[in-house]
């Protein structure tokens, strides 16, 4: 089985990881039904092109086909499912030497809230504004590691205790502290390399953002022929910003900071851009089903468009935004352990991520039980 990360995708920093839990949630699951599971996750470009990205889709791919017997399942969160898509399309021309044969052998692909048909996020971030802040920001904080190693890791560390200072018995634990924790308190040689290079990366390279426009998806979807596998999608929908929850942002500075721009990110995902075809009779059932209200067209995970997530039949419809559903969900007592880092106040924790997962889990050893059913 193959994790595939989306926008801003990474492995590992540390101990900070991108698919916090899930590789965990889904080895116990398939456990569960009698059923062993190896889980690789798919190294990628944080903004680059979905073809570049692809490639090392593939690349995986042909990796983990060569070592290993048995079926292939993809799971794909955010742009990763696109990644994912483009990888096993027969008609698809991608930027690598690696030749993969074995398309026979993937069986499923499970999108994790991918903008099947893009984001209006995605449109505003292509402006020259949009751009012009990515890059400022990337190449600030290029400098800072580079050149200020001695002068950042002392003052990261009088920022910690400033914040701590508001908490000294550490009672509450947020996003700052799991951030910390995780990744900054040990700014190793090895360690500014690596997230250096993310950060180059970041700069070099942001074709991503023009193919994640609804415009940029409709061409690929025009483009992709989808070879006969099982598809199916994990949606989710956050709750929408209120006063209330600007006024329970106070409360920890993290969400102080990041709740202005969960509210502005979740107001951008509105613009009726999408060209999102309408839903069939199961898929509305299958939205109906935990009893919350269908998703209309103002709905989104806080990026991409809930309606923009569906692509096949609909496995989870979850009340949570774009990161809770790979494990980085909760302002709560549960952000110590998994960290929380868009403030949306969506109420889902663990029990709703274990339960996410053990439907996936489900729907692919239901495939394997039924080869024949496509």
């Amino acid at each position: 089985m193959l994790l595939i990360p989306g926008f801003f995708g990474f492995g590992k920093f540390g101990e900070l990881s991108y698919f916090t839990g899930v590789r965990e949630a889904i080895e116990s699951s398939f456990e569960r039904l009698g059923l062993k599971v190896t889980v690789t996750e798919v190294p990628t470009l944080p903004m680059a092109s979905i073809r570049w990205r692809a490639a090392l889709v593939l690349e995986t791919l042909a990796a983990v086909a060569s070592r290993e017997e048995g079926p292939i399942h993809l799971i794909g969160h955010s742009t990763g499912g696109l990644d994912a898509r483009l990888a096993i399309a027969p008609t698809a021309s991608l930027p690598s030497k690696v030749a993969f044969g074995a398309y026979d052998r993937v069986k499923t692909l499970v999108t994790v809230c991918t903008p099947h048909y893009g984001t209006p996020v995605a449109t505003y971030f292509t402006r020259p504004v949009g751009r012009f802040l990515i890059r400022t920001v990337g190449r600030y904080l290029i400098f800072m590691l580079e050149r200020g190693q001695i002068p950042l890791k002392l003052l990261l560390r009088l920022g910690y205790l400033v914040v701590r200072a508001r908490d000294p018995f550490r009672k509450r634990r947020g996003a700052f502290d799991y951030l910390y924790d995780k990744l900054l308190s040990d700014l190793s040689e090895p360690r500014i390399v690596e997230i250096a290079t993310f950060l180059k990366a970041v700069v070099k390279d942001q074709s991503l953002l023009f193919q994640l426009t609804p415009a940029g998806c409709d061409l690929l979807n025009a483009c992709t022929a989808d070879p006969k596998i099982a598809y199916a999608s994990i949606v989710a929908r956050a709750t929408k910003p209120t006063w209330r929850n600007a006024w329970h942002s106070l409360r920890d500075l993290y969400a102080q900071i990041m709740f202005p721009v969960y509210a502005f990110l979740h107001r951008v995902a509105r613009r009726d851009e999408l060209g999102a075809p309408p839903l069939s009779g199961l898929q509305l059932a299958q939205l109906a089903q935990g009893g919350s209200p269908l998703p209309v067209r103002a709905d989104s995970d806080g990026l991409v468009p809930t309606l923009s997530q569906i692509w096949g039949p609909v496995l989870y419809f979850a009340h949570a935004d774009h990161l809770d559903v790979v494990g980085q969900y909760g302002i709560s007592s549960e952000a110590a352990a998994t960290g929380d880092w868009i403030p949306s106040y969506s109420p889902f924790g663990r029990e709703q991520f274990l339960e996410l997962w053990s439907r996936v889990a489900e729907f692919i050893a239901g495939v394997e039980a039924s080869p024949g059913e496509r």
